[in-house]
């Protein structure tokens, strides 16, 4: 494949014409064509969306968009749609024309000074053309979005030769909107681009391409203070123009104390955005419009919020079929539907709304619900207690819940929210092959905070990495909250904090409730497929997979250990009604030995840490002496539950454990209390 052949395929992902024929130069019944530019007898348009109002005796902010096309190609109709919406609401709109390598022979630093030019143009013809010249934007896509980014980053190529440098119509937007941008175009940190579809290193390709130093029109290697407010939307998963160097890009300006904000999308690709990507008008569109009215509307370019329906199921992931439970749900009229989570599953929240939505939707259905949620645990803990809680009553439909444990409550790093999330779907996927499940992410205040930086939660993103993985649906909440927090439709407060209010919990049913109107639209056979869900590499190969809790009569006890109730009443502390009763293995003499034989590769406790926990030494087969605190920050007033690993990473087979009460403990605590509710065992 030559060159040129892979130049287009690779660009034409921000094109408008992707999936569809646009005519060049490009028609539009609601926009007038003017020339801003003439060179070698070329006329260079702009195409103006004047708002339905407008007067030329206005002075409305304006924004100039300039298309994508890895200055190859490209068509001035991929920004109709967007130019369109923001006539709309008040904004006088237009998009670019400029030389492209394809239809002028002309490289990248052309395409800069013609983009210089239009911006130029429009502030000199503001007056006649009704809008604020201190108002100007720019937007662009790719290599659009690249002109865009020259212009409020890089000094101009261009000057006009008519006047002094001192009266020059200057060419920097007032304002930036950058959809998947090329900001670095040569080496730059330890940066890499890759290779192009030819193995060549992208770098040595793109410095065929720029007409000058690629340097010279890289933005990244001239950001400083003082830069235009600029919004970035970014796809993950773009492998043409990578999401890092959007990230980095992003990072240095603020560092620089200039205002630069990156929206970013998982799983998008490059060209996410444009009107009618995977359908009209698209997934993303939507999102990426609504957000850009927000930053236009806080510069005081727009004044109303964001006039764009959202899309139902933009952050519900369907994956796979549910024609498993809907088979059981609608011919057998019997079904039995499993929650697993921490408090916002066991509390009467989302969960009550999606048994009662489930009810009306099969009324004749004799259903069995399980509450398995239980506060403050995390995806380890319900990995390894997934077997006796869920699995044993063979479940039809499962539903889990624990981004907002794994983030506030373990302070999980990405592994361990991996292994434990993977620990579930793996795990349930081995057992019940038919189960269907649904994976959701609930949200808490730094959660949304990395959401709305353009960043993705760790827990939430790593169990969205392993839902995709296995093919299981999920519902991104969190990303939802913060999307309609940004968009102005929802605030922190409606939606309900942590434990969402009524609100919040509806907003979650609901989108379930999507996720199964679209899924079970169609009628249903008399039997449901017969091939059962598909699984999967495993991720980890010390995930939790395998887990199970053993109780604490599996342990050999030496004195100073007891299996037994404790006297709750004299112990400092609350303490969660489920375990009143339940019968621990406890010791608070300091060098006593407990020792447990297992099989597997994991061992951990299933502990409750209190205002009086201690620290627990162990050594496994005989191995150097180790030591974990149990006491938790929130152990303070409260015996707390949690599943703390001591070793995940085992070879696979027998070991034997020996656990003894340290002598150190946390210099908060009162005691040195251990008191186990279960072992936990990756076999």
């Amino acid at each position: 494949m030559n060159r040129i052949v892979v130049l287009l395929t690779m660009c034409l992902l921000s094109s408008p014409a992707f999936g569809q024929s646009v005519g060049y130069p490009p028609s539009f019944d609601d926009a007038r064509a003017e020339t801003y530019k003439t060179i070698d007898d070329v006329e260079m348009k702009v195409w103006i969306f004047d708002p339905p109002d407008h007067q030329a005796s206005d002075s409305r902010p304006a924004i100039v968009f300039f298309f994508g096309g890895g200055w190859t190609t490209g068509n001035p109709a991929q920004f109709e749609r967007h130019c369109r919406y923001l006539a709309s609401q008040g904004m006088v709109a237009m998009t670019a024309d400029y030389r492209v390598r394809s239809r002028h022979g002309t490289l990248a630093d052309k395409s800069l000074e013609d983009a210089e030019s239009a911006i130029r143009w429009v502030r000199d013809n503001a007056k006649r053309l009704g809008i604020d010249p201190n108002r100007v934007a720019a937007g662009g896509g790719s290599a659009g979005g690249h002109l865009a980014a020259c212009l409020g980053v890089v000094a101009p190529l261009s000057q006009p030769a008519t006047e002094p440098a001192s009266k020059q119509t200057s060419s920097v937007p007032n304002a930036l909107a950058l959809f998947n941008p090329a900001l670095l175009l040569a080496p730059f940190e330890e940066i890499r681009l890759g290779q192009n579809e030819d193995g060549v290193d992208k770098f040595a390709d793109i410095a065929t391409r720029t007409g000058v130093p690629p340097e010279r029109i890289s933005p990244i290697h001239h950001i400083r203070s003082g830069l235009p407010p600029t919004v970035i939307f970014h796809g993950e998963a773009d492998t043409t123009v990578p999401f890092e160097t959007a990230k980095r890009y992003t990072e240095l300006a603020t560092q620089a104390g200039n205002r630069c904000e990156l929206a970013s999308y998982p799983h998008a690709t490059h060209g996410f955005f444009n009107y009618g990507r995977g359908g009209e008008p698209g997934e993303f569109y939507p999102l990426t419009v609504s957000r850009m009215h927000t930053f236009l509307q806080s510069l005081g370019y727009l004044q109303n919020p964001p006039a764009i329906a959202l899309p139902k199921s933009s952050n519900v992931h369907y994956r796979s079929h549910f024609d498993f439970s809907r088979h059981a749900f609608e011919n057998n009229k019997k079904g039995t539907v499993a929650f697993i989570g921490g408090s916002i599953t066991e509390m009467d929240g989302y969960r009550v709304m999606v048994q009662a939505d489930l009810q009306a939707r099969f009324p004749e259905t004799e259903f069995t619900f399980i509450n398995a949620g239980i506060s403050s645990t995390c995806s380890t803990t319900g990995a390894f207690r997934l077997a006796e809680d869920v699995l044993a009553a063979k479940p039809d439909l499962l539903f889990i819940e624990f981004a907002v444990n794994d983030d506030q409550d373990a302070a999980h790093a990405e592994r361990e929210c991996i292994r434990g999330m993977e620990g579930i779907l793996r795990h349930a996927r081995t057992a019940l092959p038919q189960l269907d499940m649904v994976v959701t992410h609930f949200v808490n205040p730094p959660m949304l905070q990395k959401l709305q930086n353009g960043e993705t939660p760790t827990s939430s993103g790593a169990h969205e990495r392993v839902a995709a993985h296995y093919g299981v649906a999920s519902i991104d909440l969190a990303r939802e909250v913060a999307e309609r927090i940004t968009a102005g439709s929802l605030t922190w407060e409606a939606y309900g904090g942590t434990h969402p209010k009524d609100p919040g919990n509806r907003l979650a049913a609901d989108m379930i409730k999507d996720l199964f109107d679209a899924t079970w639209s169609s009628p249903i056979a008399d039997h449901p497929r017969s091939k059962s869900h598909r699984s999967a590499r495993q991720i980890d190969k010390n995930s939790y997979a395998k887990g199970k809790m053993l109780p604490p009569a599996a342990a050999k006890l030496d004195n100073g250990w007891v299996v037994h109730q404790p006297d709750w009443a004299s112990l400092p502390g609350s303490k969660r009604a489920r375990f009143s009763d339940m019968q621990l293995l406890c010791s608070t003499e300091v060098g006593s030995q407990c020792t447990l034989e297992f099989n597997g590769t994991g061992i951990g406790l299933f502990v409750l840490a209190g205002p009086d926990a201690g620290a627990v030494e162990y050594s496994i087969d005989r191995g150097e002496p180790r030591t974990l605190d149990l006491y938790h920050h929130y152990s303070k007033g409260l015996h707390y539950p949690r599943t703390v690993m001591l070793n995940a990473d085992l070879e696979p087979g027998k070991h034997q454990i020996e656990i003894r009460v340290a002598k150190t403990k946390n210099e908060s605590s009162q005691g040195n209390a251990i008191r186990i509710l279960k072992f936990a065992v990756n076999q």
